[in-house]
């Protein structure tokens, strides 16, 4: 058991604790709603597929993966913050999301489960990034998809962290370099990556064996 990343797990928790009872980012900005609509068509989510969504925060993404996955897929949505799941449950989503409070490094479901791993405004909040990654490779389908996106590029969703709160301040994107190797330690082959000024968008595969 890592205690290093349990402790940092319960202090991310607890500080979007703090942004859930201001409720922020609880809706998307309209400049982030046209970025969104971009991701969705190269994310291709349908309905019947499982989706794997950590870091769910509020659940604004999660009601549009729910929508997008209906009648019969499934929505897996985890956060460290109680407060966060607390405001994804009063928007009374459908039966098919599963709300859990958790690392991202513990998923409870089977191997070769999802068919897409959507990390969204998330990848730098992991205290385990390279523990995350191996478990997502776990639960994705041999065909399945990973993605890590952002509504700032690197650098810019950098600065932004390093100048906002304490407990954020060191949370980043790693470099191009480390992205790749650690998703190829993980099982992973990224076959996309983009990296602009307002948008950062990754997309990985699993290794052929």
């Amino acid at each position: 058991m890592n205690m290093h990343a349990d402790q940092d797990d319960h202090e991310i928790g607890a500080f979007f604790d703090r942004c859930a009872r201001k409720r922020l980012m609880y809706e998307f900005e309209p400049d982030e709603q046209e970025k969104l609509k971009r991701f969705l068509e190269v994310w291709d989510v349908r309905p019947g597929q499982r989706i794997l969504e950590p870091g769910c925060g509020n659940g604004r993404l999660t009601r549009v993966l729910a929508e997008a996955t209906c009648p019969d897929g499934e929505v897996y949505a985890t956060d460290l913050s109680p407060a966060m799941l607390a405001l994804a449950r009063e928007r009374g989503l459908p039966a098919h999301v599963h709300l859990v409070c958790g690392s991202a490094v513990m998923i409870e479901r089977e191997d070769q489960w999802f068919d897409r791993v959507i990390c969204l405004n998330v990848f730098p909040h992991l205290s385990d990034k390279l523990g995350a990654l191996k478990e997502f490779a776990r639960v994705l389908k041999p065909d399945g998809s990973l993605w890590v996106n952002h509504f700032e590029g690197r650098d810019n969703l950098n600065r932004f962290h390093h100048e906002a709160a304490p407990e954020v301040s060191q949370h980043v994107l790693p470099c191009p370099h480390t992205m790749r190797r650690m998703a190829q330690e993980a099982g992973f082959e990224v076959v996309e990556f983009v990296d602009q000024g307002e948008v950062y968008s990754v997309k990985a595969v699993k290794q052929c064996r």
